[in-house]
């Protein structure tokens, strides 16, 4: 009767055992597998997993903002534990650095890379002498928006992370690369301006916002111009054809009046000089 009791009620020892043989095997599995918790299966490819952590980051930023995306939303949508996204990154901050350096990085340098010599659509020989400014806008613009539709994260991503007062990507970009890249270009166009290759009232900064307004706004706001008439034919090469026109007309200094002889005034036929006294004396006659 006592041991029946005691088979029945087992204490506080029978318990610990209990759990003890039913954790173990579990323990022994994950040592065979090669598995620890957090850490990604054997068969699994690191790289692989880490690059899908980074697409599902941008994606879900860019949806909903950097704010409102948990880390388990960012495991979910790559299909693993969210324990694997601090086995990756450590923390929120370092995927933040991760997102800038390994998915913006890239974007920024195929933009802005220095101009190669010889390269037409640029206009220059060397991003510090610029020939043609209007050219190198204009396949700036070109890379943006070709860059911004490969990558549709891309422009969303810019608005809510970048452009806004509370974005928490801005500074971690301008300061690790897109400060100079964009300064280099804007040096170069101050630097024409002096020369005259550009309209005296542009300013070199603003310029460089614009293009960068006019390659990625259309792409940001695409749910809103796109119901206007018309609009559903416009697709990328309509938009870069666009921010060409622009910056080819709107970015070389204004035309000077012309000094054609045919219109200056030494080739005006000579006025015949007016003899007032005579004149008066004939009227009277």
């Amino acid at each position: 009767m006592k041991s029946s009791r005691n088979d029945a009620n087992p204490g506080p020892g029978m318990e610990a055992a209990t759990s003890a043989r039913k954790t173990l095997p579990r323990q022994l599995e994950r040592h065979r597998s090669g598995v620890a918790p957090g850490r990604p299966r054997a068969s699994a490819d690191p790289t692989r997993q880490r690059e899908r952590l980074l697409d599902a980051a941008v994606t879900l930023f860019a949806e909903h903002g950097i704010a409102a995306t948990q880390v388990k939303a960012i495991a979910a949508r790559a299909g693993v534990t969210p324990a694997l996204v601090h086995y990756y990154f450590g923390d929120r901050g370092r995927l933040l650095d991760a997102v800038a350096e390994e998915r913006l990085g890239p974007l920024v340098d195929r933009v802005f890379a220095p101009v190669e010599p010889g390269d037409a659509d640029a206009g220059a020989d060397t991003v510090g002498t610029v020939a043609d400014p209007a050219a190198l806008l204009a396949g700036i613009a070109e890379r943006l928006i070709r860059a911004a539709v490969a990558t549709p994260w891309f422009p969303a991503l810019w608005v809510r992370e970048i452009v806004t007062g509370e974005g928490q990507l801005r500074e971690r970009v301008m300061q690790r690369f897109g400060l100079q890249r964009v300064g280099i270009v804007v040096a170069a166009l101050s630097a024409a301006r002096e020369r005259g290759r550009i309209d005296a009232a542009l300013a070199p900064p603003l310029l460089m916002v614009s293009v960068i307004g006019l390659a990625l706004l259309p792409l940001a706001t695409g749910h809103i111009w796109r119901r206007l008439p018309g609009a559903d034919a416009i697709d990328v090469d309509a938009m870069v054809a666009h921010a060409r026109a622009l910056l080819t007309h709107g970015v070389p200094p204004a035309e000077r009046p012309s000094t054609d002889a045919s219109t200056h005034a030494s080739a005006l036929p000579e006025a015949r000089p007016t003899n007032r006294r005579k004149g008066r004396s004939a009227d009277r006659r």
